[in-house]
């Protein structure tokens, strides 16, 4: 695990994991989440992996641990795909199974990808967008330290029906708190 926080912990995305993560992305309220409205295979989504890895210049994706058990568990994702010529990145999350979400997991696993993104990766900007009825996934990152920037109207579905989507960034200035990144740097000078 490379960074870890009370209840969640950020390790790296593993081939090991895959099919893990096919069935965490097949979720119905995960495709309703993305606004996706078809499912992928499994050999797809292996396929997919080895493209992902071979990629890890334009993007950071990390393995989400839960770490509210003796023994920390594999619950999700998250990923940044980044733009280097104007140092910003894309955020995306996705938490399998709905027991993991409401716990405050994918908050923290959101703080612990910003902190790597702005102290090790040195983004100036990482942004997302978010269907606007995700009222529980727009809070989790406000309390991550995202703010909400504007919307995109008529740009996705939910449930069958047309919304609009919620665009928020984040930037190092605004990242206040304890930086787990700064701690491991400062504990190993």
């Amino acid at each position: 695990m490379w960074l870890r926080g009370e209840r969640a912990g950020l390790g790296p995305f593993s081939g090991d994991l895959v099919d893990q993560y096919w069935r965490w992305e097949q979720d119905p309220a995960v495709l309703v989440g993305y606004g996706r409205q078809t499912p992928d295979s499994l050999d797809n989504r292996r396929e997919g992996y080895q493209h992902q890895a071979r990629g890890t210049d334009d993007q950071l994706r990390f393995t989400v641990y839960d770490l509210t058990s003796d023994t920390p568990t594999p619950v999700g994702t998250t990923s940044v795909l980044i733009d280097h010529h104007v140092r910003t990145g894309e955020f995306i999350i996705q938490l399998g199974e709905n027991g993991n979400r409401g716990k405050g997991i994918g908050t923290e696993a959101t703080w612990l990808t910003l902190d790597y993104a702005f102290h090790i990766t040195n983004l100036a900007c990482v942004y997302l967008s978010v269907l606007a009825p995700n009222m529980g996934a727009i809070r989790a990152y406000e309390k991550a330290g995202f703010r909400k920037i504007g919307e995109r109207r008529n740009s996705g579905y939910w449930l069958g029906q047309r919304v609009n989507e919620v665009l928020m960034d984040a930037i190092p200035e605004d990242f206040t708190g304890t930086s787990v990144v700064r701690n491991i740097v400062s504990q190993s000078l």
